[in-house]
């Protein structure tokens, strides 16, 4: 990557430097002065609370679409590179656990039933990446979502009384957002019908769904809560065959030439985040700047 955008992102927090130590210089940076920092320790502390943490979601007061909530603070925390035990989150952890079913699959408050993979598939994929790869529950849960698979190589909460052949852009990306941290499944050609159908999707300029691929997809926006371009990219970034594919690189183009001087703006925010860089506009954003250079160091070396 350009050493001034490097050099640049290092100037950033401690927790940006973490993972950008951790996640492009493929270094092992000590993680205390990301702990010691005092917006994390925030996140953490909303996370172990009563009215937007992990304990609040029994209530029914936590919901997948609301940022500033247990779902996407946990989400965040797992991309800075940050693991369950870094946080001291074990407890925490164990509360989502309570959710799941003998059969591997997850009944969250308010409206996450069983079949709807693609709500729970959120925590679980931030568990995965936050430590929990390998525990036999989270790869209970991916076995259970391999096994509610359509026909048509994708996800649909509704199954095939919908479409049979179609499926939730939703459903697929953030299923396969799980199953991308796994190396069994990065290269699996049961995967490639969900991997088509997202890249589908931007190339037919098609509304699915309720998902569209209009503006409001279009922006750099983090989180990304809603469908959006940043984190249809990253996903399919875990997954050689998309990375090879002419829609991603189109996809990775059009962001491409967001770029000013190889740096990133947040074009839409939300303002629950304002210890952070990407709830401005103003000024171009070090971590999406560092997101577009992950989605980048991924592609490399894909033949």
């Amino acid at each position: 990557m350009d050493k001034k955008v490097l050099d640049w992102l290092m100037e950033g927090p401690a927790w940006l430097k973490y993972a950008v130590e951790l996640q492009l210089l493929d270094l092992k940076p000590d993680v205390t002065p990301t702990l010691q920092d005092s917006s994390i320790r925030k996140l953490v502390d909303r996370l172990k609370g009563n009215s937007a943490g992990v304990p609040a979601i029994k209530s029914g007061r936590v919901h997948y679409t609301e940022s500033g909530k247990a779902y996407w603070d946990l989400f965040f925390l797992a991309d800075i590179g940050l693991t369950i035990n870094d946080l001291g989150l074990e407890a925490e952890a164990e509360e989502i656990f309570r959710f799941q079913s003998r059969e591997g699959t997850f009944t969250i408050p308010p409206n996450v039933q069983d079949n709807y993979f693609c709500m729970s598939a959120i925590l679980i994929a931030s568990l995965s990446r936050m430590g929990y790869r390998d525990d036999p529950r989270v790869i209970k849960y991916a076995q259970a979502a391999m096994s509610a698979q359509m026909p048509g190589g994708g996800w649909d909460c509704y199954g095939e009384s919908f479409s049979a052949e179609g499926s939730c852009p939703m459903d697929d990306m953030n299923i396969l957002m799980l199953l991308g941290q796994y190396p069994q499944y990065r290269d699996n050609p049961q995967l490639y019908g969900a991997i088509e159908h997202l890249i589908a999707h931007w190339e037919e300029g098609t509304h699915l769904y309720g998902f569209g691929v209009g503006k409001r997809f279009r922006s750099l926006q983090y989180p990304a809560v809603k469908y959006g371009i940043l984190r249809v990219l990253d996903v399919l970034s875990l997954f050689p065959y998309s990375v090879k594919s002419r829609g991603f690189q189109s996809m990775l183009d059009f962001v491409h030439a967001k770029a000013v001087n190889g740096r990133y703006f947040a074009e839409s925010t939300d303002m629950v985040y304002t210890d952070f860089d990407f709830s401005q506009t103003a000024e171009p954003s070090r971590w999406i700047t560092f997101l577009i250079n992950r989605i980048e160091k991924r592609g490399e070396g894909v033949k």
